[in-house]
């Protein structure tokens, strides 16, 4: 089963399929494809649930798609007061153009893992 490990890391599926096969891990995905995979979730689910309620919602899978990564306490934080999607959806890029000046790649458990929902 991989239920709640999913939620956030869409890639988790490509990674099992390249365990399987291999028998090695795969490479951490890189910053530029998880912001665009999370903005793209984001598009759909603004135009699905509207401005008010697509914000909120939002909200909790920004928080899974940055769990354990650096400064996403901080980030999450900013993130939470944003009423508007497109500032949501700005924040979020903000974030993501800060952690590919650390790292081209995703580097996972850096930081806080603390403070979600």
């Amino acid at each position: 089963m991989i239920g709640r490990a999913a939620q956030g890391r869409p890639w988790i599926f490509r990674e099992i399929a390249h365990y399987l096969a291999t028998g090695q891990r795969l490479a951490a995905p890189e910053v530029v494809e998880v912001r665009d995979v999370l903005l793209g979730h984001l598009q759909d689910l603004y135009q699905f649930y509207g401005e008010y309620s697509g914000c909120r919602i939002a909200r909790k899978h920004i928080a899974w798609y940055t769990n354990g990564l650096y400064g996403s306490n901080a980030f999450r934080q900013a993130m939470y007061v944003e009423e508007s999607t497109s500032g949501q959806a700005q924040v979020v890029t903000r974030y993501f153009e800060g952690l590919l000046q650390r790292n081209v790649r995703l580097v996972e458990g850096v930081e806080d893992s603390v403070g979600l929902d």
